[in-house]
């Protein structure tokens, strides 16, 4: 497989705006149209985790060295981007933050079977909203109404918990891993309902 340096420059890139722009507390419409700034000055990256997810789970699920592997190192690029932008924002962990590890909800299932449902809704129709409409404005105003059901942090996360020496990793991975899935399959499902209309 060879690596393509400008797609996991943008990448890095692309994660290292999203995550420092996080620290400075932006959300809702602010937010939103910070993403689609990025979206347009580091064209074609995925910057987000849920989106390379969405990318791996409706590709060719079969293609492990083309889909899975090159997805996969975006991915890895997205987490150092967002490691970058926390050590700059925290001077190298001189500045704390007071971030911690979230709990791991996975054994919790059956508790949490309403969130998967609209993790699953909310892959499906944010997936169809962004491979239809051609502007990253309407992308990222459609992530910033749906957010709620999705995790958009997962980078800045699993960068968090990597530079704060590995505190919560399993729980922060784990939850990284399911989340992006199951955002996957619900945009999978949304792909395939859509083929059947």
């Amino acid at each position: 497989m060879e690596i393509d340096k400008k797609v996991m420059m943008a990448e890095l890139g692309g994660a290292f705006m999203v995550s420092w722009v996080v620290g400075f507390g932006l959300g809702g419409l602010e937010w939103a149209i910070a993403l689609a700034v990025v979206w347009m000055a580091f064209s074609g990256a995925h910057v987000l985790p849920v989106i390379t997810w969405c990318n791996m789970m409706t590709g060719d699920l079969a293609d492990g060295e083309g889909n899975w592997g090159a997805n996969g190192l975006r991915l890895v690029a997205q987490i150092v981007g967002a490691a970058l932008a926390i050590l700059l924002a925290t001077e190298f962990g001189g500045i704390e933050t007071g971030w911690a590890a979230t709990d791991m909800w996975i054994p919790d299932i059956a508790d949490n079977i309403w969130m998967v449902a609209g993790m699953l809704a909310a892959g499906a129709v944010w997936w169809q909203v962004h491979t239809r409409c051609d502007t990253p404005w309407v992308s990222a105003i459609g992530l910033m109404v749906l957010g709620g059901a999705m995790t958009l942090t997962g980078a800045n996360e699993m960068a968090a918990s990597i530079t704060s020496m590995g505190d919560g990793i399993v729980d922060t991975l784990v939850n990284w891993i399911c989340d992006g899935a199951i955002v996957g399959v619900g945009a999978l499902i949304g792909v395939k309902i859509d083929d059947l209309v």
